[in-house]
């Protein structure tokens, strides 16, 4: 991994945004249109206001999740929400979003209709990923196998959280190692300590970010204290 450290969380934002942009314009100057994948939680709330901001041909550009709690769209805890209230709203207007979840459907119906939807933006050209303190990235927590984190005929699983138990939609792992630019946000002490336990033991289920890092070397890595 490419282990990149900043002082404090508003210059690492600021420097993430960057690369982040940077990495969609590159991608744009391949092909037509580009898909950026995106993570919800805390840090991403003072990056993506950036990221908006950014000279980026959003209109040329497909915004999707890399997960999502199954609640509704305007939830607190939704994903899809928070890219709205974030990106979208700051600038990003001209980007076409892609949800993962839309609330009407039972799960099954759920899973294939997300699988359906994305298939001709996937797999992602840009991710912007989160890490738990547990080392879980995207909603793909500690199994003992990591055949947990497959569905050999979908893009999508389904999840839940161990602490939170709410239902959950995210991208596999296999749909995650194929996306061409990985970034990953880790912020705090902790979460800098699981990181690095990760990156000097052999892959494991148990951490999962451990698995990404191992199978794609060229991650970036965004860390701050």
């Amino acid at each position: 991994m490419n282990l990149l450290e900043y002082a404090d969380t508003g210059t690492c934002a600021q420097a993430l945004s960057a690369a982040l942009a940077a990495a969609v314009t590159e991608a744009l100057a391949d092909k037509s249109r580009a898909t950026l994948a995106l993570s919800g939680g805390r840090s991403p709330e003072a990056v993506l206001p950036l990221l908006a901001q950014a000279p980026v041909a959003w209109d040329k550009v497909d915004v999707t999740l890399i997960d999502e709690r199954c609640v509704a769209p305007d939830h607190a805890d939704s994903n899809a929400a928070l890219v709205r209230r974030c990106f979208l709203d700051k600038g990003a207007q001209a980007a076409r979003f892609h949800p993962l979840w839309r609330g009407d459907l039972s799960m099954t119906d759920a899973l294939a209709d997300a699988d359906a939807r994305l298939a001709p933006i996937l797999p992602a050209d840009v991710a912007y990923l989160g890490m738990g303190p547990d080392g879980h990235i995207a909603s793909l927590f500690p199994k003992s196998d990591a055949a947990d984190f497959e569905d050999a005929a979908s893009a999508v699983i389904q999840s839940a959280a161990p602490s939170a138990p709410r239902e959950r939609l995210s991208l596999t792992l296999r749909e995650l190692l194929e996306i061409r630019s990985l970034f990953l946000h880790v912020t705090g002490a902790e979460k800098r300590q699981v990181l690095e336990q990760a990156s000097a033991h052999p892959p494991n289920a148990a951490v999962p970010v451990s698995l990404l890092i191992h199978a794609r070397p060229d991650v970036q890595v965004f860390a701050c204290d």
